[in-house]
C-alpha cells in the first residue's frame, strides 16, 4: 500500500509540475515608451507588476530596446540640448538612467535601434526626410565607432545567431516586402511578398520564424503575423502591432494600437491577456 501511495503522490506532483510549466511565463522584462504625461521609457514584468521608469525626459524618447545583458537600453530621440522632435539619433542609457550617450549624428533621422545578439553592435534605420521608401539599414558599435551602411530597407532585425538581418524593402509591386540579408548586406533573398507593407518585428529565438506587422493598404488597421524564414507557414495571430517574442519563445508581446494596450499571447496566437493596465508603444521583451 505504501508503494501505491508513493506512486500516487508522485503522479500528482508530476501533473502539477506539468500544469505549472504549461502556464504563462512571467520572467524577463518588457520595455516600452509612452509620451503621457512626458516622454518616458518604462519597463514592467510580463504579469504587469514592478513597473519602473528607465528614462524621463523633456525630449522625444522612442523605441526602447534592452541590451542582451539587460544593463543598457537603446532608443532614438533628440539628444540632450536639442528641442524635442527636432532630431532623431540613436542613444543608449543604463537601466538606472545614468550614462546616457548619443551614438549617431546625422542630418537624416536615425531610428529603431536593435542590439545584435552579442551586444557589440546596434542596427538602425536611416530615412532621409522620414521617407521610408528611401531608407537604409545601418549598424554602429555600442561605443559609437564602426558606422556602416548595410542594406536598403528598414526595420532590420537580427537573427538569433547574429549572421543575418530581416528587413522590409519597397518593390514595384509592394509597399514593403520582407527580405533576409547577411549581416554584411550581401545575399539578399525574398521571404514574403504582398501588396501591403509588411514590417519585421522579431525572429523567434530558435531562428525558424519571423514575427511581423502587416499594415492595411486600403484603410486603417494592422495585423500581427508570423511566417517561417523560408516563406511558408504564414499565420495571422492578432489584430494590432507586433512586439517581440518572449526570451523562451513560448509567448509574444504586442499592442492593440499605437500607442495602445499591451498584450501577451502564446506563440500560436491563443490565450491573449493584457499586461496589467499598461499603455505604451513598441514593446520589447528581454
Amino acid at each position: 500500500m505504501r508503494g501505491r501511495s508513493a506512486l500516487l503522490v508522485f503522479l500528482v506532483l508530476a501533473a502539477c509540475a506539468s500544469a505549472s510549466g504549461a502556464g504563462a511565463r512571467t520572467d524577463g522584462l518588457i520595455a516600452f515608451w509612452n509620451d503621457d504625461p512626458v516622454p518616458s521609457i518604462w519597463a514592467v514584468r510580463p504579469d504587469g507588476s514592478g513597473r519602473v521608469s528607465l528614462l524621463r525626459t523633456s525630449q522625444n524618447a522612442k523605441r526602447a530596446r534592452i541590451s542582451p545583458d539587460r544593463k543598457w537600453v537603446a532608443f532614438d530621440g533628440a539628444p540632450p540640448g536639442k528641442p524635442a522632435m527636432s532630431d532623431f539619433e540613436i542613444q543608449i542609457v543604463r537601466r538606472d538612467g545614468s550614462g546616457r550617450r548619443t551614438l549617431t549624428r546625422s542630418a537624416a533621422p536615425n531610428m529603431d535601434a536593435q542590439w545584435s545578439p552579442d551586444g557589440a553592435l546596434l542596427s538602425f534605420t536611416r530615412a532621409p526626410a522620414f521617407d521610408w521608401t528611401k531608407a537604409w539599414t545601418w549598424s554602429i558599435g555600442r561605443d559609437g565607432t564602426h558606422l556602416r551602411r548595410i542594406a536598403r530597407g528598414q526595420f532590420g532585425r537580427w537573427s538569433p545567431d547574429g549572421t543575418k538581418l530581416a528587413l522590409d524593402t519597397p518593390t514595384p509591386t509592394s509597399q514593403g516586402d520582407i527580405f533576409i540579408v547577411d549581416a554584411d548586406g550581401t545575399n539578399r533573398r525574398l521571404v514574403l511578398a504582398s501588396p501591403q507593407l509588411d514590417q519585421p518585428a522579431d525572429w523567434s529565438p530558435d531562428g525558424t520564424k519571423i514575427l511581423f506587422t502587416r499594415y492595411n493598404s486600403t484603410g486603417p488597421g494592422s495585423t500581427v503575423y508570423v511566417v517561417n524564414v523560408d516563406g511558408t507557414g504564414l499565420r495571422k495571430l492578432a489584430r494590432g502591432l507586433a512586439g517581440t517574442w518572449s526570451p523562451d519563445g513560448t509567448q509574444i508581446v504586442y499592442t492593440t494600437d499605437f500607442p495602445g494596450r499591451v498584450f501577451v499571447m502564446r506563440s500560436d496566437g491563443s490565450h491573449k491577456r493584457r499586461v496589467g493596465r499598461v499603455v505604451g508603444a513598441e514593446p520589447d521583451w528581454r
